[in-house]
């Protein structure tokens, strides 16, 4: 199984259809099979590499870019701005307003 070209396909379509059914599909292999073997490869399951991979991504725009917050939220997959901020306070404990201010390098200059 090629993981780090599924890992890079995964990157480049953080708004498409990322369920472990399509990847499977992708490296020809069955759900079950490709969610063992993918995490047994990375350490840990696809859908948690797409949820980091979507929360790096959304953290870079916010840091890098004023585009407004519903628009970063569409573009790395989380469709709207409540599962950003959801997952933004899980996974950092602050919304994604409070780490744009935080760290933003758009707001610097």
């Amino acid at each position: 199984m090629r993981c780090a070209a599924i890992t890079i396909d995964i990157d480049g379509q953080l708004s498409g259809d990322l369920r472990v059914e399509r990847l499977a599909r992708q490296a020809g292999m069955s759900p079950r099979t490709f969610a063992r073997l993918y995490k047994a490869r990375v350490g840990r399951t696809p859908a948690k590499t797409v949820e980091a991979m979507r929360l790096e991504a959304a953290c870079r725009a916010l840091e890098e870019s004023a585009a407004p917050i519903k628009r970063i939220a569409t573009q790395v997959g989380y469709g709207d701005e409540q599962n950003l901020w959801r997952m933004f306070q899980r996974h950092l404990g602050v919304s994604p307003t409070e780490y744009r201010a935080r760290f933003s390098s758009a707001a610097d200059g």
